[in-house]
């Protein structure tokens, strides 16, 4: 069985939790390894952990979908954690980058130093797509077509707003599973339609079972959303579910949910367990 807890996201699945603007899922694979997917801006990932009554010693690997802080900045408190995991990301998530708005302080974005220190020791660099373990794959480097939807509006190297930053980092986390494939997204910059093509041709032939995470479509038009769905509609199972959380967007989020209904598009928000269970065994009624 395939197993999602979410640690940190931008909303709570229950009173319990602690919600921050940032994203953290562990993913627990079908041969038992253990994958932490970001950690959120804070410790919330690590106090939402021990309210979930998960246990975070001995990963088997953390696997950063880009250098942004509301996904890095809980790397400062992984040496709380029993063993020292191993760290995989796109080289570029070292750059140094600010959110640059009109009207708006300046924001740095990148690795926070407590989280670089921590990160630097263990850090291996990821390019293209490459297999972390049974059945997960890290997918980066993804091509943008002309003209799609990549939202990197905002961000650039220089604090004075000049040399805009296209956060070439960006990756997705793939689960492979007999059902189909669970895609686990950071924030989509490379855009949720570019990425879908670039699973698409890495696994020709896979179907797509579930997305979590966070897409960045608040700000999509109605011609992006309509997009997305196509492209979700082009290759999903009937048992398609949809998680969108942290930056996703409500827009986006009704969307889906007019598309594919309450069934099948639900809650993200710490404190959620989605599981996925395994196709019965043969000969075995339902």
């Amino acid at each position: 069985m395939l197993k999602l807890s979410i640690l940190c996201d931008d909303t709570v699945a229950s009173d319990e939790y602690l919600a921050e603007h940032g994203l953290s899922v562990l993913v627990e694979l079908r041969g038992g390894s253990r994958w932490l997917v970001d950690t959120g801006t804070t410790d919330i990932f690590l106090r939402n952990s021990r309210r979930m009554g998960v246990n975070l010693d001995a990963l088997d690997g953390i696997a950063i979908s880009h250098g942004h802080d509301d996904h890095t900045g809980g790397l400062a408190f992984c040496h709380l954690l029993k063993g020292a995991p191993p760290i995989y990301g796109h080289p570029h998530i070292w750059q140094k980058q600010y959110e640059v708005r009109e009207g708006k302080p300046v924001r740095p974005l990148g690795l926070t130093p407590p989280a670089r220190k921590y990160a630097h020791p263990v850090f291996h660099p990821v390019n293209n797509t490459v297999k972390l373990g049974e059945g997960l794959f890290f997918l980066t480097d993804i091509p943008r077509e002309p003209g799609s939807h990549a939202p990197i509006e905002g961000k650039f190297f220089n604090e004075d707003g000049t040399g805009p930053c296209p956060i070439l980092d960006d990756a997705t986390l793939a689960v492979r599973t007999p059902r189909g494939m669970v895609l686990v997204f950071g924030c989509a910059h490379a855009g949720y339609v570019n990425i879908l093509k670039a699973v698409r041709k890495a696994f020709p032939g896979d179907r797509l079972l579930s997305v979590v995470g966070g897409l960045h479509l608040s700000e999509a038009s109605d011609k992006v959303l309509a997009e997305a769905i196509a492209h979700t509609d082009s290759f999903k199972t009937e048992e398609f579910t949809f998680h969108g959380g942290h930056c996703t967007g409500e827009k986006a989020i009704r969307c889906f949910r007019e598309r594919y209904g309450d069934k099948a598009v639900k809650p993200l928000g710490a404190g959620r367990v989605i599981e996925y269970p395994p196709l019965p065994s043969p000969g075995r009624f339902l």
